[in-house]
């Protein structure tokens, strides 16, 4: 069996190429969603956190933009991780190129109260 952190890194390439994306709720039933799901919950009950939000210094394949709804969802982040989270978010919500991802997590963000 392979390192939690080098699966959840390959599930993010794999979803990225699929064209799933983490405000897409089409894709929340689906198997590699809820991999991927169980490999977040596992790294930041290990790593914690901060650990986990190494992975916002990753923007290949949205690595970054799943660690920060993960932490959002699974963690018990502190305001200023909070902060960090919404960052990368936003960061996806004002793309100008990819305007389907954008349109999402301005969706998301509004839905879940955070615009």
């Amino acid at each position: 069996m392979s390192d939690p952190g080098t699966s959840f890194l390959f599930l993010c390439r794999k979803m990225y190429f699929d064209g799933y994306t983490p405000s897409n709720k089409n894709l929340y039933p689906s198997e590699n969603y809820q991999t991927l799901c169980n490999l977040a919950q596992q790294l930041i009950a290990k790593r914690g956190n901060e650990g986990f939000a190494l992975y916002f210094c990753e923007s290949q394949y949205l690595v970054d933009l799943w660690a920060a709804h993960f932490i959002l969802e699974y963690g018990r982040p502190s305001d200023i991780m909070k902060t960090r989270a919404l960052y990368v978010i936003n960061k996806y919500a004002q793309m100008s190129i990819k305007i389907k991802l954008a349109q999402e997590e301005k969706a998301w963000l509004k839905e879940n109260g955070y615009a």
